[in-house]
């Protein structure tokens, strides 16, 4: 049975650009982030885990948005690309929600594995398999949004989870 403990949660009270998890611990043996997010462009939710910015992640993609669907793949990235965040040009209800699991990201016996899924209101949905090719500890994890003009907007929340085996 998993045991999954809060670590943190960040509540945005004003726009921001980014959202740092620092100083992770390394006592679990995944982690989980759950996010509720609302951009102030039309932009994708981005990772970089230890500041790393080098073309070092790849990525697969299944994406659906009512009856139309897509199927992607990419290679040597600067940062995991996760999927869409609902924006301001939504109804000002609606907020993107992400899960996104990070698999043994203190084993530094290998890469970092990432998955992810993702959607909002008007039927879009989207899941990720992401890789960072480094074999480091994870001890710092960045989110942002990527795209111009892009900040998080009030009321978005993240909530950095740790799991372990009982």
């Amino acid at each position: 049975m998993a045991i999954m403990e809060a670590i943190t949660t960040t509540y945005l009270e004003a726009d921001t650009a980014s959202v740092t998890f620092s100083s992770v611990p390394a006592t679990y043996e995944h982690l989980q982030i759950r996010g509720t997010l609302r951009g102030a462009s039309n932009g994708t939710l981005a990772i970089q885990l230890n500041s790393d910015t080098g073309s070092n992640y790849s990525r697969h993609q299944m994406y659906g948005a009512g009856s139309s669907e897509s199927v992607n793949k990419n290679a040597g990235i600067a940062y995991m690309n996760m999927a869409y965040v609902a924006w301001t040009d939504e109804s000002s209800e609606t907020y993107s929600s992400h899960t996104i699991d990070l698999l043994d990201y203190a084993n530094t016996n290998k890469n970092t594995s990432v998955c992810s899924s993702w959607g909002f209101a008007d039927t879009q949905v989207s899941f990720n398999s992401q890789l960072w090719d480094d074999t480091s500890a994870v001890s710092t994890i960045k989110l942002y949004e990527a795209g111009a003009g892009a900040n998080f907007v009030r009321g978005s929340e993240f909530t950095l989870y740790g799991i372990k085996s009982s």
